[in-house]
């Protein structure tokens, strides 16, 4: 991991923080978006681990979501997909916590590469949403930390019933955001209330 200095955490604060800011206040193409956020993804990558440690972003998530997995499943050997892996941080923490069987699924592939680098995961994918993942119910967990409801070219509600199209019977998808997330115009919780009423 290359040395890190934190005067790249403030310029990171600005260029990711400032295009989240215009995407969710103002509106821009979602492609438009997309695009922009990936190059500042890449453009960041072999730095994101100490960025997310920075004083600038002290993230944790990863950890909290880490030990509410670990508290409620004893079964170490249950295969989850971490889904918008981005360097790792999750799947490292579940790993971690003596989880064996992790896949890891991102759109950026630098961020991926990093991922890769820690030899933990079983495979990854690289691919927008569910593209490129595999079509059978295989995971007992999907999980997913910082990733869902950032803005509407992140991940939303309407990734959901291909995601659980990926989890076995009785598995668990989890997903660990930010409250003030729920609320914004481009999240569609209509999705979830029908795919509940076709289970109820």
């Amino acid at each position: 991991m290359p040395d890190f200095d934190e005067s790249i955490g403030k310029q990171w604060h600005e260029d990711f923080q400032g295009l989240m800011h215009k995407a969710r206040e103002n509106g821009c193409g979602v492609d438009d978006e997309f695009g922009a956020q990936q190059e500042i993804y890449t453009k960041y990558a072999e730095n994101y681990d100490n960025l997310m440690n920075s004083e600038v972003e002290q993230y944790v998530g990863f950890n909290i979501l880490a030990n509410a997995i670990n508290e409620h499943f004893a079964d170490k050997s249950f295969r989850i997909l971490d889904f918008g892996c981005g360097t790792g941080l999750l799947g490292e923490a579940l790993h971690n916590r003596n989880f064996q069987n992790i896949d890891g699924s991102d759109c950026n592939s630098g961020l991926l590469k990093s991922a890769g680098e820690k030899g933990f995961f079983k495979n990854l994918y690289c691919g927008r949403g569910t593209a490129n993942l595999p079509t059978e119910r295989i995971y007992d967990i999907i999980c997913s930390s910082g990733t869902f409801f950032l803005s509407r070219s992140h991940p939303c509600t309407e990734v959901f019933p291909d995601l659980i199209k990926l989890i076995k019977r009785g598995g668990s998808l989890i997903i660990l955001t930010k409250k003030s997330y729920l609320d914004k115009d481009y999240v569609d919780w209509g999705i979830v209330k029908e795919m509940l009423r076709k289970i109820s």
